[in-house]
């Protein structure tokens, strides 16, 4: 079953920018890919700047797995542990050297843009940092705040030159289940009749 999502996963960020976004034959290399993740799970420890606890480490390999036949052209991290740590794998097994940048850093999606045009770049950052990304390469606000327990989503855009993103959300890993409603699909974010 891990090689069926794997190679569903590969399919998707391989090709299916190509499917996606529909452009002319003479256009696809115009398709920018951003993979967009959170860090893994971190630890509680307190620290302004935990590192990752096992389970986190192992779904930073899980990251690099799944990416294993992903052609990346870059990948990014915040400057802190937890978010050096999810990406360090995947950087190691494609050889690429771990970039930095800041979570406020401005106009770092334009830059992204502009320096990978064409090919695909993972970036790693945090519960509030993705959506906002992820929202911007939309052009609109389709995402709130992940979780705080939630370290499962993937979400892959695919970048139009001069274009809005199409976003694909996946999850990869042991699964974390959202815990607050207004993450969840509506038609499990209503109330039954015997709630107030």
């Amino acid at each position: 079953m891990k090689k069926i999502v794997t190679f569903f996963c590969v399919v998707v960020i391989g090709f299916g920018p190509v499917f996606l976004a529909h452009p002319a034959p003479c256009e696809r290399d115009t398709i920018t890919t951003l993979l967009l993740v959170r860090h893994a799970e971190k630890a509680g420890d307190g620290s302004p700047d935990p590192p990752l606890t096992a389970s986190g480490n192992a779904r930073a390999m899980e990251l690099a797995y799944l990416l294993t036949d992903v052609e990346l052209d870059a990948v990014y991290s915040t400057p802190y542990l937890r978010t050096k740590e999810t990406a360090l794998p995947t950087a190691k097994e494609k050889g690429l050297e771990l970039m930095l940048y800041e979570p406020d850093e401005k106009d770092f999606l334009e830059k992204i843009l502009h320096s990978h045009h064409g090919k695909k770049a993972l970036i790693v950052g945090h519960s509030n940092t993705i959506p906002r990304m992820a929202n911007a390469l939309a052009g609109h606000p389709i995402y709130s705040n992940l979780d705080d327990a939630t370290y499962d989503n993937l979400f892959i855009a695919s970048v139009p030159a001069g274009g809005k993103a199409v976003i694909l959300r996946l999850r990869f890993g042991t699964h974390t289940p959202e815990k607050r409603k207004d993450l969840l699909p509506p038609k499990f974010n209503k109330k039954s009749s015997q709630e107030e």
